[in-house]
């Protein structure tokens, strides 16, 4: 048999992280220990995510690690070891996401409620203006104002605006019956006025709140989602609606999520985990619990007289509890990936 392995390697955190120094994560870990249990070289070939099967299918590289979730479709071209992770999928978004400052949600309505708002404010000078010349005239004979036009059209303005409020400062009394029953009108008139404009405002915020939330799969609905391309995340995100933004790696993703390009991230749960657990500037936070549960092993080419020997070693890393040492080192505690 062939005696140095070429593993193709992606990063894809804690599975897989490279820099100057080499190559870390969990299935570094695993795959090391299993090479050295089963006496075989190797050398690592860094490639895309979505460059790891394709290697394989055309045998490029003989081994693939970057938490790969075994799929029947991929079982198709490629083989997989025994399963080593349990896991699935999780949603990230921002902190602040779910809770918009007052100043946030007030120049949403302004932004997004500009016609109502509008239509509103428009409506209630047009009532004033009328409602004003009314009293006034009703009033004129009544010294309830200033006998000139100018500034007597304005006294009654004010005591509209006051009678629509129902705050009735006692400015102004209508003397006349005609300006009492024009003053009760507007009384409940500005009731009513005011109470469907705090209705519609209430129900405008109602709105944004519910769709702007996101706590489960199913409300990423028309979200903007970013994951990694050619991940198991994109048809799940595509079964949802969800408007896929493709990445080449998590790094990208969660710096778009930051950035506030995204409304979440969804991606393998011991990825969206990593990246929440680092997160320094405690921007992100994980909202729902683990879906579409998925399992990982190690990718190989169809095929492969390496399934064997691998399959043993990892029973063996497992039963030896070295396997726990990595999983300890690398997810915690963690209850919810379990091998």
């Amino acid at each position: 048999m062939k005696q140095k392995l070429t593993v193709a390697v992606a990063d894809f955190s804690p599975f897989i992280m490279s820099d100057r120094e080499g190559y870390r994560g969990f299935e570094i870990d695993l795959w090391e220990a299993v090479a050295k249990e089963i006496g075989v070289d190797f050398e690592y070939r860094k490639c895309d995510f979505k460059e790891v099967i394709p290697w394989l299918t055309a045998q490029k590289a003989d081994i693939g690690l970057a938490g790969i979730t075994i799929t029947e479709e991929r079982e198709k071209h490629i083989d997989f070891s025994h399963e080593t992770l349990d896991s699935g999928l999780l949603i990230a978004v921002r902190k602040d996401r779910n809770k918009p400052k007052f100043f946030e949600a007030l120049g949403t309505i302004l932004r997004e409620g500009k016609r109502f708002l509008q239509s509103a404010v428009f409506g209630t000078l047009i009532f004033i203006l009328l409602a004003g010349n009314i009293l006034w005239f009703a009033e004129r004979g009544a010294e309830t104002f200033h006998q000139q036009y100018f500034p007597g059209i304005f006294e009654a303005f004010w005591l509209t605006v006051v009678s629509m409020s129902t705050v009735g400062f006692g400015d102004y009394i209508p003397q006349t019956w005609t300006g009492r029953i024009v003053t009760t009108g507007i009384i409940f008139s500005g009731a009513i006025l005011f109470g469907l404009l705090v209705a519609q405002v209430a129900a405008f915020l109602a709105v944004r709140k519910v769709k702007g939330e996101i706590n489960t799969s199913r409300d990423l609905f028309e979200k903007k989602v970013a994951t990694v391309t050619g991940s198991t995340s994109v048809s799940v995100l595509s079964r949802v609606n969800a408007e896929i933004i493709a990445v080449a790696g998590a790094k990208e993703a969660y710096e778009k999520l930051t950035e506030g390009l995204v409304d979440a991230v969804v991606f393998d749960a011991p990825v969206a985990i990593y990246y929440a657990k680092n997160d320094k500037e405690k921007q992100i936070e994980i909202v729902g619990e683990l879906f579409e549960k998925q399992k990982y092993g190690i990718a190989l080419c169809e095929g492969s007289v390496w399934r064997e020997p691998i399959n043993r070693a990892v029973l063996k890393i497992v039963e030896s509890g070295q396997y726990d040492i990595f999983y300890k080192k690398w997810f915690g505690d963690n209850l919810t990936m379990e091998v």
